[in-house]
């Protein structure tokens, strides 16, 4: 809390004129992270073209990331999702985030299906799990490892996306 304190340059009266305690604080966290990909996931339902939206909303959140990272708060995440698995009061707002930008996933795989550029035999909430999951990963990965480049990581995730990532024979 100190250090939340100090952050943001208020006292410990005045972070508490806004929040109850600590719980309240991570929660108002996640529900601004689950705010601010809201419109991204909108602007991605309205594109003609699911790969391309799909590979923005990845450089949304990998650049988020990459910027949280380097602010140190990337920890602070990691540990308030954990601080999430043993507290419900945390937890429901978390899933609620993750499963509404799931549903969002799933439907730009299945307008892709329909189109015919993702493969129909693919589950549409599977394919939404692993890019989400591919940011999760990534976002522990990076915090024990800080030099990992994410934009070769994100290029080998777009390739899989873009069914690149087999090379051609000899």
């Amino acid at each position: 809390m100190r250090e939340i304190y100090a952050e943001a340059g208020l006292s410990a009266g005045a972070i508490y004129h806004y929040f109850s305690s600590k719980e309240e604080i991570i929660k108002a966290s996640f529900i601004f992270d689950y705010q601010r990909g809201l419109p991204l996931f909108q602007q991605a339902a309205e594109d003609p073209d699911p790969l391309p939206a799909i590979a923005r909303l990845l450089d949304f959140f990998y650049a988020g990331l990459e910027s949280a990272a380097a602010l140190g708060a990337d920890r602070v995440n990691i540990q308030g999702w954990a601080e999430a698995l043993v507290n419900p009061q945390l937890l429901a707002p978390l899933r609620e985030s993750f499963q509404a930008f799931l549903d969002e996933l799933s439907k730009l795989v299945r307008r892709g299906q329909a189109m015919g550029v993702i493969n129909p035999a693919l589950g549409p909430e599977a394919v939404g799990e692993v890019i989400l999951s591919s940011y999760f990963g990534l976002y522990l990965q990076k915090a024990f490892q800080p030099e990992l480049d994410v934009a070769k990581y994100k290029a080998v995730v777009i390739s899989l996306i873009n069914g690149n990532f087999k090379g051609t024979p000899n």
